[in-house]
């Protein structure tokens, strides 16, 4: 499944489009009777920054992780 990502880039902070391919992952459990998938994105081009670097590029995969507001 096509998605298309808005990420933030680390350096300058400029947000830009990054065309990505979803697929899920299985995860390894204590219990052998239960399976779970992790859903991460995979690039499906070299996305650079448009103001200073690259950001994604196609052998990494990237993972969203909600951060815990306190």
């Amino acid at each position: 499944m096509k998605r298309i990502l808005r990420m933030k880039c680390s350096y300058c902070g400029h947000w830009n489009k990054v065309p990505t391919s979803k697929i899920f992952i299985e995860q390894n459990t204590f219990d052998s009777k239960v399976k779970a998938y992790i859903r991460v994105y995979e690039p499906l081009e070299v996305v650079k920054c448009k103001k200073c670097e690259v950001i994604a590029e196609p052998e990494e995969l990237i993972r969203i992780v909600k951060e815990k507001m306190s």
